[in-house]
């Protein structure tokens, strides 16, 4: 059981989180050499994305892994990422929507997904399957001018050959993604929308938001007992039993409003948010990481800067990743203790934003 919870902290990071379809142990079993892939997303119009790879061993940085391994650049912004077990990272790319299956340690393109692919945000391994949620293309203008995508869908496919298989609608704006046994959990503007993935139909069978919270679900992820907890950033976490469907505690943590992005640490006995707030000319004014405490439900700010855009934590050492971003630049990558203290920066890349350990 612990093993296999070390393996669902790393591989949630990014946002989406990573399970399978065993009910008492939602994610497979690898081993950890301690190294980190780190996502730099960079500008959607420019494809100036790009991959680096950091040894905690060495606590030593190599970049445009990718570029270097394949003679070309990815050619995309990446959104988000996982690793499997056997040491794949599939990177979720837009412009073009694809799902680039790389070789971790070297960064060799190995195949690439396509089909039924549209602004594709997270994706999860569940049995033999591959989930992933797609914002789709079409969208409406809310009250405060902010694009909504309401036919948002999950596409699933194959975990071995790939092919598509079918889709789902999911609601309005479908970020995290997690599965427990035979429900799939997805987070929409609507709440935390629960699908019954034991029938070919995947029929809904709940839709959760506590009273009294507001704004869109964003991400999900499991703590050491396998509670799920959802950001809510107009409120902060909101904790979910995946087997009663019921949320029992709601946790007021600062959750950054556009990102909505958490993680758990190696053990699942904390879970990680990152706020950046920005003043009234749309610079950033200061950074924070926090952690929870899900025993206590004790907050803490662990880290502060100026412009963070993501936050990762290594199971092996319990390291805090981070970086002041920057998306006209080369970003500074931050690495802390479990403490907050810092113990290295490094450059990286232009927009960096998730870390995926293997």
């Amino acid at each position: 059981m612990k093993k296999g919870f070390q393996l669902f902290a790393a591989l949630l990071f990014s946002a989406f989180i990573l399970a399978s379809c065993e009910q008492d142990n939602p994610t497979p079993n690898v081993s950890f050499e301690q190294k980190v892939l780190i996502i730099n997303q960079g500008n959607f119009t420019e494809h100036s994305a790009s991959l680096s790879l950091f040894d905690e061993k060495t606590m030593s940085i190599t970049n445009r892994v990718y570029e270097t391994a394949n003679g070309i650049s990815i050619g995309a912004t990446i959104v988000s990422g996982t690793i499997s077990p056997q040491k794949e990272a599939y990177l979720v790319c837009n412009n073009p929507d694809k799902i680039d299956i790389i070789d971790a340690a070297s960064g060799k393109l190995k195949s690439t997904i396509s089909a039924s692919l549209a602004s594709p945000r997270n994706m999860i391994f569940a049995g033999d399957k591959l989930f992933v949620t797609n914002w789709d293309y079409n969208y409406v203008v809310n009250d405060f001018g902010w694009w909504e995508y309401p036919d948002s869908y999950i596409a699933i496919y194959d975990a071995v050959t790939k092919a598509f298989i079918k889709r789902i609608p999911a609601g309005t704006d479908a970020e995290g993604i997690a599965m427990f046994g035979t429900r799939l959990f997805v987070a929409v503007k609507e709440g935390v929308r629960v699908f019954d993935a034991s029938r070919e139909d995947y029929p809904v069978i709940a839709t959760i938001r506590p009273e009294g919270v507001t704004g869109n679900a964003k991400h999900l992820v499991f703590d050491g007992s396998y509670k799920l907890w959802a950001s809510f950033p107009d409120k902060g976490l909101v904790r979910i039993d995946p087997v009663t469907l019921v949320a029992d505690r709601i946790v007021a943590i600062p959750v950054d409003y556009m990102d909505g992005f958490i993680t758990s640490d190696g053990k699942g006995k904390k879970i990680y948010t990152y706020i950046t707030e920005f003043d009234a000319n749309y610079n950033p004014s200061g950074a924070s990481i926090f952690s929870l405490d899900v025993e206590t439900l004790s907050v803490d700010e662990v880290l502060g800067g100026t412009y963070f855009y993501g936050v990762g934590v290594s199971p092996s050492t319990g390291n805090i990743f981070t970086a002041e971003t920057s998306f006209s630049s080369n970003s500074l990558l931050k690495v802390a203790g479990p403490d907050g203290t810092l113990k290295t920066t490094a450059g990286a890349g232009i927009g960096t934003s998730r870390y995926l350990f293997f």
